[in-house]
């Protein structure tokens, strides 16, 4: 037997191995532990890691590479069914098309001038005119026509408005001078005119105050950065009144659409960095959007911007608007949550890399009822007519998209690429398909994105706010100029317009200067 007296590291007796041995599986146990929080942390450093770079150098679209089973013929067909073949009535003999080569690109169309671009018709006649072998005139039978487009650079016109004073030699009258017009700036020296051309290139061409300096400069006139800033601010504020107008009226209505993008800010209070503000924007389908600048983007700005407001409420997941819906409930006021199906979709597509053959499926699903939404904007559908098809259509890719969800959330890490996906689509499930309750509901929230997109490539060129009393302006001026967009009204000749009758107008007039009811005005003059 074995000497333990020899060898003080073995136990004495059997109880004390026993002890040992469980001692030992403790360990083992806990650094397996410590091992699979290691490989977890590890993979969910690996995914964040993937994201960013996908973030940073993959194309913008997240539109992934999908099998040839997500065709959009083959979706058509499984959406809408083969269509049935047509009656023959009588035979028609049809002539052979021509054979066309494939690999040649479709000819261009030509683009209608717009009325707005002259057009200076030049005839260049042929040197020999008479035949050198019967010696008669030559007659035309027919004539080339080719263009050229040429640039003349904007200049600025400048007024002088002479103003007689007249008296009477007696010495016993008063003067006499005319009043000046009415200007958007008070003893300032643009016209509505340049005025609106300033707003327009920051604000719709992205072009700084400091480049436009060096436009000016190079036209023959010095006008200050901080003389257009002041301009800026002078025309946002004739503006203001219009875009609260604006904004009543959406909120008087029952479905909005919101959305929130960041913007960086010089705030003299914060040193060492540019701070982070928020512009909040909420519109409607085919209507006028509303810009808002917040400091944050806390509940209590949501809940300033939306004061007031009653009924579909169409957003991404961000958990501050589940708290305003709370608020809204306690409040005894009806607010409906609607969600985004793009950023659904989204998220699979971010997990593509993970498990491509789950995320495709989703993805496919999806852009099913994308297809349903063409469908019905192809064929030019009323609300209730776009309601009844996807009615029709939608319930059972729905009801394939939720059996999937359902059996995969078990299975799934909830920090993966895919578990995240998965966990957003059920937890918005119900705000998903609540768009089947109304034709009026999109299917996505991306025209509320889209309309945040002047903003986005404007930051890019400006960088920053200036200071955090001027965030008011940029969204004034982008709340006039993206409902102007909306319309297919030119915001210039909008700007123009406006900001001349602006100074002159009464309060009962306000109305009228709103996008929708100018373009009617317009319309019927």
């Amino acid at each position: 037997m074995t000497d333990t007296a020899a060898n003080p590291t073995l136990p004495a007796t059997l109880a004390e191995a026993h002890d040992c041995i469980r001692e030992l599986m403790a360990q083992l146990q806990a650094a397996q532990a410590k091992l699979r929080a290691a490989q977890d942390k590890l993979q969910k450093l690996e995914w964040h890691n993937a994201s960013l770079k996908k973030h940073l150098y993959a194309p913008s679209a997240d539109r992934p590479a999908t099998p040839e089973t997500y065709s959009k013929e083959q979706l058509l067909l499984d959406v809408f069914g083969a269509s049935p073949e047509p009656p023959a009535t009588e035979n028609v003999v049809l002539p052979d098309a021509p054979a066309t080569d494939a690999k040649r690109p479709p000819r261009r169309r030509s683009v209608p001038l717009p009325r707005s671009v002259k057009t200076v018709v030049e005839r260049l006649e042929p040197e020999e005119k008479i035949c050198p072998h019967c010696g008669k005139a030559k007659c035309q039978i027919g004539c080339e026509v080719s263009e050229r487009f040429e640039y003349i650079p904007a200049h600025i016109v400048r007024h002088l408005i002479h103003r007689p004073k007249l008296a009477c030699p007696c010495g016993q009258g008063t003067v006499s001078i005319a009043p000046l017009p009415p200007t958007p700036i008070e003893k300032g020296r643009p016209a509505a005119s340049l005025l609106a051309q300033v707003i327009l290139s920051k604000y719709a061409d992205h072009l700084p105050l400091c480049r436009q300096q060096q436009q000016f400069d190079r036209l023959g006139v010095h006008f200050p950065r901080q003389t257009l800033a002041d301009w800026v601010e002078k025309g946002a504020a004739w503006l203001e009144p219009i875009v609260r107008e604006m904004k009543r009226n959406l909120l008087a209505g029952d479905y909005l659409q919101v959305d929130e993008t960041p913007v960086k800010v010089l705030d003299p209070e914060v040193t060492g960095k540019a701070a982070q503000g928020y512009l909040w924007v909420m519109g409607r389908p085919r209507d006028d959007v509303i810009f808002e600048f917040h400091p944050g983007r806390g509940k209590e700005h949501a809940v300033a911007m939306l004061d007031g407001f009653q009924g579909y409420l169409q957003r991404d997941g961000y958990g501050v608007y589940g708290s305003v819906v709370a608020d809204w409930e306690r409040a005894q006021k009806v607010l409906i949550p609607c969600g985004c199906w793009a950023h659904a979709r989204r998220k699979f597509v971010d997990a593509v890399d993970e498990d491509p053959a789950q995320a495709h499926w989703f993805i496919g699903e999806v852009r099913k009822l994308y297809r349903v939404e063409e469908y019905a904007r192809a064929e030019g559908l009323s609300p209730a007519q776009r309601l009844a098809l996807r009615q029709e259509k939608a319930p059972p890719i729905l009801a394939a998209i939720k059996n999937q969800l359902d059996a995969l959330a078990p299975t799934l890490l909830p920090h993966s690429p895919l578990g995240k996906a998965v966990r957003y689509a059920l937890a918005e499930w119900e705000p998903l398909v609540r768009y089947l309750l109304d034709g009026r509901i999109e299917i996505d929230n991306n025209l509320t994105e889209n309309a945040i997109r002047p903003s986005a490539v404007g930051k890019k060129n400006y960088l920053f706010i200036g200071h955090p009393d001027a965030g008011w302006r940029s969204a004034v001026i982008y709340s006039v100029v993206v409902s102007c967009q909306r319309r297919k009204i030119d915001p210039w000749e909008y700007l123009r317009d406006v900001l001349t009758r602006l100074p002159a107008a009464t309060n009962q007039q306000l109305p009228d200067f709103v996008p929708a009811r100018w373009q009617e005005l317009r319309a019927n003059s």
